[in-house]
C-alpha cells in the first residue's frame, strides 16, 4: 500500500428533484473509473468545500443546484491517501448551466433514493443518501451573519455604529459571495452599522438584491427593545423566503435562541467569529439543521 500523504479535501452534493410526488436524486457515471458515483471533487486552492460542491455540481450534471443542509462526510483510502468528503443537500433548479465534459462525465442518471443507494459504487455514498432521507427535502435556508472584521473599539474616536470594517474585514466582506451563492438568497436585511452595510455589499450588488437596513437588528437597537429585534427575525423565518440578516455576535446569538426554543443543537455553542454565520434550515416552521459557516480564508 502507497504511503499515505496529506489528507486530500473534497466536496459534493446530493442533487434531488421531484417528479411528480416522486423525489429522485442524480448520480454521474465517471468513464476514467466506471463506477456510479454522487457529484463531487477535490478542493481548489483557497477554494472552500461548499463553493467547491457548488461548482463540481454545476461541472458534473450541467444542473444549477440551490443548497440545503450539510449532510455529513464520508471518509476513505485513495491511492493518493485518505480523502474525505463533505457533502449538501442541493435541490436541482429549472436554470440550465451546460453540459458536463464527456471526459469526466459521460453519463447522468436519476434514480428514487432507494434504486440510487442499489446502483451507487461506493458504500459511503450510500450512507450519504441515507443521511438525506433523515433531513429530508425542501428546507429553506436562513443566514445569520456576523459582520466581517471590523476596526477595533478602543481604535475608533466616532460613533459605534459608523465603525467601518478593517483591511481584514473588507477582503472577508469580497470573498463572502462564494459561501452563500449557493443558497440562491431572495432578501438581504442588515443592521444600519457601517461595518454591517459594508459587509453585504458585495453580496448584494453581486446578486442584484437591494439590501434591508433596520436598527432594530442592530446592537444598539436589541438593547432598546430586544421584543422588536425578536418580531423582525420571526417574520423573516415565518416568511419562507430565503434570506440573510447581518448583524452582530452579542445579538444573533440570544435571537437564535429564542427562534429555536427548547431546541438543542450543539453547533450553537460556539461563538461566532467575524465573516462567520449559522445557516437555520427549516420547514414548515421547524428548524430541521443548523450549519456553521467558517469566515472566508483571506
Amino acid at each position: 500500500m502507497p504511503e499515505l500523504r496529506d489528507v486530500i479535501q473534497a466536496a459534493g452534493a446530493v442533487l434531488w428533484r421531484t417528479k411528480g410526488k416522486t423525489v429522485e436524486i442524480a448520480l454521474v457515471h465517471r468513464p476514467r473509473y466506471d463506477d456510479w458515483s454522487l457529484p463531487k471533487g477535490k478542493l481548489e486552492a483557497n477554494e472552500s468545500h461548499i463553493a467547491c460542491a457548488f461548482r463540481e455540481v454545476l461541472e458534473e450534471t450541467g444542473v444549477t443546484p440551490i443548497f440545503g443542509p450539510e449532510l455529513g462526510q464520508a471518509i476513505y483510502l485513495v491511492p493518493e491517501g485518505e480523502k474525505v468528503v463533505r457533502y449538501w443537500a442541493a435541490q436541482a433548479s429549472d436554470v440550465p448551466y451546460g453540459e458536463p465534459d464527456a471526459a469526466e462525465i459521460d453519463e447522468v442518471l436519476w434514480l428514487t433514493p432507494e434504486a440510487a443507494k442499489k446502483k451507487l459504487t461506493l458504500e459511503d455514498d450510500q450512507e450519504i443518501v441515507d443521511f438525506f432521507l433523515d433531513f429530508g427535502p425542501n428546507t429553506i435556508p436562513l443566514v445569520l451573519l456576523r459582520h466581517a472584521k471590523a476596526v477595533r473599539r478602543e481604535d475608533w474616536d466616532g460613533d459605534d455604529g459608523d465603525r467601518p470594517l478593517d483591511v481584514v474585514g473588507q477582503r472577508q466582506a469580497k470573498r463572502l459571495l462564494p459561501l452563500y451563492l449557493p443558497y440562491a438568497l431572495k432578501e438581504i436585511h442588515t443592521s444600519d452599522a457601517m461595518r454591517c452595510l459594508e459587509t453585504v455589499q458585495p453580496i448584494a450588488r453581486a446578486l442584484e438584491i437591494k439590501t434591508i437596513t433596520s436598527k432594530d437588528i442592530s446592537e444598539y437597537g436589541y438593547a432598546m427593545d430586544k421584543e422588536l429585534s425578536l418580531i423582525y427575525v420571526q417574520q423573516l423565518f415565518e416568511s419562507s423566503l430565503p434570506a440573510l440578516i447581518c448583524s452582530h455576535n452579542p445579538v444573533i446569538p440570544k435571537l437564535v435562541k429564542k427562534i429555536l426554543g427548547k431546541k438543542n443543537f450543539k453547533k450553537l455553542d460556539e461563538k461566532l467569529s467575524p465573516g462567520e454565520a449559522w445557516i437555520l434550515h427549516h420547514r414548515d416552521g421547524e428548524i430541521i439543521a443548523v450549519d456553521l459557516i467558517e469566515a472566508p480564508n483571506i
